[in-house]
């Protein structure tokens, strides 16, 4: 495959912006320090037509902490005190982190189970964008929410309250994920990139029952999982490959090309994506990978599923998750079991469900910035009555997971907990609807792998063998024995008109 993009490379046209510097990476990532002990750490330039470029002796280091580590001008850290921290390189104008640890956020593991096999017949996975669960739910009774947050500068600020459509996107891939956490401070979000326009402060605001009244109402009547992590600590690209192959591939970040929405198979020549070697290098792939998926899984065994998603042409294309993946790309799945999101109402309310379904919606209904929540709730709503007003017997063996890939550069208080040098992730919101879920608040620490691991146990699939294997599987959110739930429909609403001077600006220039 590396050769592959090499060749796509050499072919490709040449244009202005090949040689742009995108983004900067430090490797290792995270490296666990006792005082004393000192790290190599290397600094990566990602440019747009993905050349890297290792630029360590040519950085400007710094440590935001000397009395935890300090680091030389050629990347050497050296741990002097206790604590975690930061260390930066700047090179062109960019900047990038690595996080020194005395001691990792631990993961909270719960034992695994198969109370759902025989019991379950449909699991729906539905993935909204880019929200985090204090922006959308920390004001929810009973939740870990937070309605205040911390400025770089120490202060403590009451969170702001988010307009609806929001007024722009904001910082939210590999490099400001990981200045957000700031090694668990959670401190540094005003400092991402558009966090602030004209002074609105934006990624330091939350929405209110009022503003998403049907998502609370779900929470409400169902299960609001409050220890949901994105699977790795970036943006869009690395979640969706992770949600349906249980592993981000070693993805750090998305894709870059000379045009946008270039995340898959059929991107152009010259389109490539930043990953990171087993000895910490970071180098360049073509965004199409060989590699197993669940889709894969369920083809072998004879179970049932679809992804109702965008197809080429089609709005919200670049969130189609099999996309990447050349045996379902270029095989017989590809428009029979990859296909329109419009198919998902018409299965659903005639009860013809598949086993396993991932549902994405279109551009405008993601909830992603500067798109509104209501719009994106109202086309959630759609999606979820059609289960509900299908055949009662569907419903009575159905969960509807629904989670959002990222946390959108909105701020969240709970620091990651360690997974490996990819995740997890900041924190998002997932609500499990089911007539067999467990009412109230789920706080089980979860990741996009739980799903994966809940599809697999329920209908008795092989693991896929990458952080499924360790990701809590959701079991313990389900109660098989209580009177089942009855069905919320729920109507649509009528929503707010974007403000006047709403700037269409996406930070990344990517769309995700």
């Amino acid at each position: 495959m590396k050769h592959l993009l090499a060749l796509l490379l050499l072919c490709a046209p040449s244009f202005a912006s090949s040689s742009t510097l995108s983004v900067m990476f430090v490797t290792p990532p995270q490296v666990l320090l006792s005082p004393g002990e000192t790290q190599q750490l290397h600094a990566y330039a990602y440019y747009q037509n993905g050349t890297v470029t290792d630029v360590t002796n040519t950085s400007t280091w710094s440590t935001i902490n000397s009395k935890i580590a300090t680091v030389s001008k050629t990347g050497l850290v050296t741990m002097v005190g206790t604590g975690s921290v930061m260390i930066e390189a700047q090179f062109g104008g960019k900047h990038c982190y690595g996080t020194m640890w005395n001691q990792f956020t631990p993961f909270i593991s719960v034992p695994p189970a198969t109370t759902s096999f025989g019991k379950i017949k449909h699991v729906v996975f539905i993935i909204k964008e880019n929200r985090s669960f204090d922006e959308y739910f920390g004001t929810f009774p009973g939740a870990n929410g937070a309605t205040t947050g911390k400025l770089h500068t120490g202060q403590v600020i009451t969170l702001g309250h988010t307009p609806d459509p929001p007024k722009h996107d904001m910082g939210h891939e590999w490099t400001d994920s990981h200045g957000d956490v700031d090694a668990g401070q959670m401190d540094r979000f005003d400092l991402e990139l558009t966090c602030s326009i004209n002074g609105d402060l934006q990624c330091m605001t939350q929405l209110y029952e009022a503003d998403i009244p049907n998502y609370w109402s779900y929470a409400q009547t169902y299960a609001l999982a409050d220890e949901t992590f994105a699977s790795v600590q970036s943006g869009s690209y690395p979640a969706h490959l992770a949600i349906v192959a249980a592993n981000n591939l070693d993805v750090l970040d998305n894709p870059r090309s000379s045009v946008g929405a270039q995340w898959g198979c059929d991107a152009i020549a010259g389109s490539s994506v930043p990953y990171m070697e087993t000895n910490d290098a970071v180098s360049s792939e073509f965004p199409c990978f060989s590699a197993t998926t669940l889709g894969d899984i369920a083809d072998s065994a004879g179970i049932s599923w679809k992804a109702y998603t965008a197809l080429s042409g089609q709005s919200g294309y670049i969130y189609n998750p099999y996309r990447s993946f050349s045996n379902i790309f270029y095989g017989q799945d590809w428009g029979t079991k990859v296909v329109p999101i419009s198919n998902f109402i018409t299965d659903a309310q005639s009860g013809d469900l598949p086993a396993l379904s991932w549902v994405t919606p279109p551009s405008d209904q993601t909830d992603h910035p500067p798109s509104g929540a209501c719009a994106g709730e109202n086309w959630t709503v759609q999606q979820i009555n059609a289960v509900m007003q299908g055949p009662a017997s569907q419903w009575n063996d159905t969960v509807i997971f629904l989670a959002w890939d990222d946390f959108g550069g909105f701020y969240d208080h709970a620091p990651p907990p360690y997974r490996d040098q990819y995740g997890l992730g900041i924190r998002v919101p997932m609500i499990i609807i089911s007539p067999w879920t467990i009412r109230g608040v789920y706080h089980t620490e979860v990741e996009f792998a739980s799903v994966t691991r809940f599809m697999e146990e329920t209908f008795g699939l092989p693991n896929l063998g990458g952080v499924d294997t360790i990701a809590n599987d959701l079991q313990d959110a389900f109660d098989y024995t209580q009177t089942p739930l009855p069905t919320l429909v729920l109507k649509q609403r009528k929503c707010p008109a974007a403000a006047v001077d709403a700037p269409a600006y996406d930070p990344d220039d990517l769309g995700d």
